[in-house]
């Protein structure tokens, strides 16, 4: 019995020294290689209607980069909000709010930087979709009377965007996120090993795609109820004399074939938005025609947010389509 219970312990010993090793040599080699999840603090509830966003003056962490929210709402850069500025409205989810990356080395922050006589307002957050954007929109031109002089609104679409309330356990993964959740959220918050790991053992960007991609179907009510949203924001935006422009931000595996793009959801969005007359840029062949190896572009093992060098190259095609100086 005790020789058993010597075995259990000396082989636990064992394998924690081992992955503490390979923690540690990950770490050294893999420096880019980030940690995972967003401070909750910098959430708060109920903000733009029923949709939650960035609780004023906190700050959190949001994969190993610091997140600062200004008193107005929004994620700060060095570049102060001046309310007697114009301003732009930059919409978006997690992608824009810029996890992972320094404030001003987002292509929000950048564009902050190259435009200072405009305010640049970032109340993107983790988990916004179509309807947030709407609420927003709402809040912003309705609610408060366009207080903070918005004179453009960028919405920087993401294919998961479309979402209507899709369970978690249904993407990639998210069975397995079901049963070892609490697990999970600490080997992705702690081990830089297992993230290098999981990337080593699944194509994540490539199961999110092909995931998404079924959404963008004229027939699905996912895709008519983004049509139907996009739409009523434009309107709003009209009403007020506002240029409304959606980015059609890719994901990594879209790009990742230098001959061949898979660009059918953009296809989609960009036919659907050219019907209701909605502004839109389309930055896949830009980024194909860098030539830049398409993982560089995105976080570590990320299919979906974008790298530092990511961040830069969205802010100069907005750039060059604004005529933005590059920095």
């Amino acid at each position: 019995m005790k020789k058993n219970l010597f075995l259990i312990l000396y082989n636990l010993l064992a394998i924690c020294i081992i992955f503490l090793l390979l923690e540690s040599l990950t770490r050294v080699f893999f420096p880019q290689i980030k940690s995972q999840g967003t401070d909750k603090n910098i959430f708060s509830e109920n903000v733009y209607y029923d949709s939650h966003g960035l609780k004023p003056l906190s700050s959190g962490l949001s994969n190993g980069a610091l997140v600062k929210i200004n008193k107005y709402g929004f994620r700060e850069y060095t570049t102060k909000i001046d309310t007697t500025k114009n301003s732009w409205l930059i919409l978006g989810d997690s992608v824009t709010m810029g996890i992972g990356v320094k404030a001003d080395s987002t292509f929000a922050g950048r564009m902050q930087t190259r435009n200072d006589s405009i305010n640049i307002l970032n109340p993107a957050i983790v988990g916004y979709a179509v309807k947030d954007y709407e609420n927003m929109v709402n809040h912003f031109i309705v609610k408060r009377k366009n207080d903070f002089r918005i004179s453009k609104i960028f919405l920087f679409w993401c294919l998961n965007d479309i979402y209507i309330d899709v369970p978690d356990f249904e993407t990639p993964g998210g069975s397995l996120r079901h049963l070892l959740g609490d697990w999970l959220k600490i080997m992705r918050t702690r081990s830089k090993f297992y993230i290098l790991l999981k990337t080593m053992l699944f194509d994540r960007p490539k199961s999110y795609y092909l995931f998404e991609k079924k959404f963008y179907d004229s027939t699905r009510p996912e895709m008519k109820n983004a049509a139907k949203k996009l739409n009523e924001i434009n309107r709003l935006a009209q009403n007020q004399q506002i240029n409304f422009t959606v980015i059609l931000l890719p994901y990594e595996y879209q790009i990742r074939h230098s001959n061949s793009p898979e660009n059918k959801p953009h296809q989609i969005m960009s036919s659907n938005l050219h019907q209701k007359g909605i502004n839109f840029l389309d930055p896949i062949q830009y980024l194909m025609d860098r030539k830049i190896q398409s993982k560089k572009i995105y976080l570590f093992g990320d299919g979906i947010h974008f790298s530092n060098l990511g961040h830069r190259l969205i802010a100069d095609f907005v750039g060059e389509a604004f005529n933005f100086t590059k920095l």
